[in-house]
Formats: structure tokens, C-alpha cells, sequence
């Protein structure tokens, strides 16, 4: 490698490692945000989870008569674009094991958020009933509701038996886990129906149905707008990370070119002193 093109390789990794290193800072600014909505959103969703127990345990005496779950929907939740580690690759494993655990006899009906998620599942030849061309950083609560929303309709006119999500559940900065969940019919229920503590008596005009069927949708709504909001930080750990590393890597090339452009130019001075030291030591010879 000439001295020139030593330079312009130096220049080059300067120039991507000062790249690599702003979106290092910007992915981790936005990390604490994030997390803070999708924790208000689990504080929410968890009050509205303890009334829809006690209505359920306590008020509502429905069909208890298990259904047959034929028409499976599963929502999955990918990122637009790469550069973002194994966030991707592991979301995929999930979908993977999702289909294998229900069986070639089951149709899933695919809702999918995130370019690289829809790439995955036509690939798969999974039918997909849905391609939410959101970013899922700019989903609120109002879309949101507005998926929750057709979800309940397509509950009531029976189209959904069961509901599955996919997605990446943010704990940290340096921690992320892809997970499926059953988010319908089946709701996470306490050990001990004791546990549910009510200190005020509930008084409405409506069926016990209509108010179970709000509740669903309000607990449904924060449930998702709290899983969208770790998805979108568990996307920027993951790219933080993959920044990280990449911004290792260049690094090292930078130093690795740094100490070859120095050494091939203390070879070439030595090499020109040589040839200096070698034509005085012949010019004095011809005068000896």
C-alpha cells in the first residue's frame, strides 16, 4: 500500500468511526425515554388487569366451555432496517418456534410491524393478513388503540380464537430478550383469587359482558402499547451495541493502519538512508 492510499484508508475510518460513534450516543439518549413510556404503560395496563380478575372471578359467570383455538392471529414485531445485532435473528427464532409449537394442522393469520419481519415470514410462506407499515418508534397510544380496536372486532365476530405477540422485552441497557406471549383469551391470573383487594363496590348499569369486554380492550391497548415501546428500545440496545462493537473494530483498524503507515514510512526513510550511506560508501571507493 502506497503512502497516499495509507492516507486516504486513515481518513476513511477516521471519518465512519466519528459516524458509527454519534449513532453510538443518539441510540443511547433515546433508550431512557423509551423505557420510561413502556413502564408507564405497564403501570397502567396492571391496574386495569385487577379489575378485569375481579370481574371475571367474581361478577361475570360466562360459558366457561373451552373453545377450540382454529383461528390463530400472532402479531410480530421486527425493526425497518438492520444494523441493530441479533434483534432480528431472534424475534425470527421465536417465530420459528411458534409455528413448530402449533403444528402444520393450525393457520396462523401473521400482523406484522418491521420490514425485516415481512421479508422473513414471505419467505416462510406464512400468510400475512397484515403489514403495519408503521414506524414503531412513532406508534402512540392512538394508534394503538385504533389496532386494539380491530382486534376486538375481529374477536366478537369470532374471526380470532387466540392472539400471540412476539416481541423483544427491553430490561436494560446491555439486556434484551425476544419472547411470544398468549395474550388472549388467557390472562395472567393470580394464585390466590383472595390476593384481589377491593375497597370500593362497583356500580354500573351495564352488563357484566360489556364491562369484561372493556376492560379487555383497555387491558389489550396498554398491553401492546407497553410491548411496541420495549420492542422499539430493546431495537436501539441492540443497535447501541452493534454500534459499540463496530466502532471497536474500526478502532483497532485505525491503529493497525496508523502503526502500517508509520512503519512503511520508517522503512522507506531507512531504505533512502541506505541508498544514501550506499552511494557515499561507492563514490569513495572511486577516489580511493
Amino acid at each position: 500500500m502506497s503512502t497516499n492510499q495509507a492516507k486516504k484508508t486513515i481518513k476513511a475510518l477516521n471519518s465512519t468511526h466519528k459516524i458509527v460513534h454519534v449513532t453510538e450516543l443518539a441510540t443511547l439518549g433515546k433508550l431512557s425515554n423509551l423505557r420510561e413510556k413502556a413502564e408507564a404503560a405497564v403501570s397502567y395496563y396492571e391496574t386495569i388487569l385487577k379489575s378485569l380478575r375481579w370481574v371475571r372471578k367474581t361478577m361475570y359467570i360466562g360459558n366457561n366451555q373451552t373453545v377450540v383455538e382454529k383461528n390463530i392471529t400472532a402479531i410480530a414485531v421486527t425493526s425497518e432496517r438492520g444494523l441493530c445485532g441479533a434483534y432480528n435473528s431472534e424475534v425470527f427464532t421465536q417465530i420459528d418456534q411458534l409455528i413448530e409449537s402449533l403444528g402444520n394442522q393450525v393457520k396462523i393469520n401473521w400482523v406484522v410491524i418491521g420490514e425485516q419481519g415481512h421479508r422473513y415470514l414471505t419467505k416462510l410462506g406464512q400468510n400475512i393478513t397484515a403489514y403495519l407499515q408503521l414506524s414503531l418508534e412513532n406508534i402512540d397510544l392512538e394508534t394503538t388503540t385504533e389496532i386494539t380496536a380491530d382486534f376486538i372486532d375481529q374477536i366478537n365476530s369470532q374471526q380470532i380464537d387466540a392472539l400471540y405477540v412476539i416481541f423483544t422485552k427491553y430490561f436494560n441497557a446491555v439486556h434484551s430478550e425476544a419472547m411470544c406471549e398468549k395474550i388472549y383469551p388467557d390472562i395472567p391470573e393470580e394464585a390466590d383469587i383472595r390476593s384481589i383487594e377491593v375497597d370500593y363496590v362497583l356500580d354500573y348499569e351495564e352488563d357484566d359482558e360489556q364491562v369484561e369486554q372493556l376492560l379487555l380492550e383497555n387491558y389489550l391497548c396498554g398491553l401492546l402499547y407497553s410491548m411496541f415501546r420495549y420492542s422499539v428500545a430493546s431495537e436501539y440496545c441492540m443497535r447501541r451495541i452493534a454500534m459499540k462493537q463496530a466502532k471497536d473494530n474500526i478502532q483497532k483498524q485505525l491503529e493497525d493502519a496508523i502503526f502500517d503507515a508509520k512503519k512503511k514510512a520508517l522503512q522507506q526513510k531507512t531504505s533512502e538512508l541506505l541508498d544514501i550511506i550506499s552511494g557515499a560508501q561507492t563514490i569513495r571507493k572511486e577516489e580511493e
